[in-house]
């Protein structure tokens, strides 16, 4: 099951956040809003960041990857990430 098969087909309330910061499958669990349900939210393992957008047409969507290395710090990935799905937001609120 893919990170995005995962997901609920709605953004996600801020306890589901909480759960998931909890699992032992991710490091870090943050939303890009800063109130309400999360519909950009950024995945941090020890070895990558995933960025990830819910769209109400398409549902979750799997915007950007960064692999993280002794050259690319989290904090690198997180910003980068988290740049595509406003990006992607950004995108989709023109339409």
């Amino acid at each position: 099951m893919t990170l995005i098969d995962s997901l609920p087909p709605r953004p996600l309330e801020p306890q589901e956040l909480t759960s998931l910061n909890r699992a032992e499958a991710f490091e870090l669990v943050v939303a890009v809003e800063s109130d309400g349900p999360a519909r950009g939210v950024l995945f941090a393992t020890e070895t990558w960041v995933k960025g990830v957008a819910y769209d109400d047409d398409s549902g979750w969507t799997l915007v950007e990857t960064v692999e993280l290395d002794d050259e690319t710090a989290r904090i690198d990935g997180l910003q980068t990430c988290e740049a595509a799905i406003h990006a992607f937001q950004g995108e989709e609120n023109e339409e």
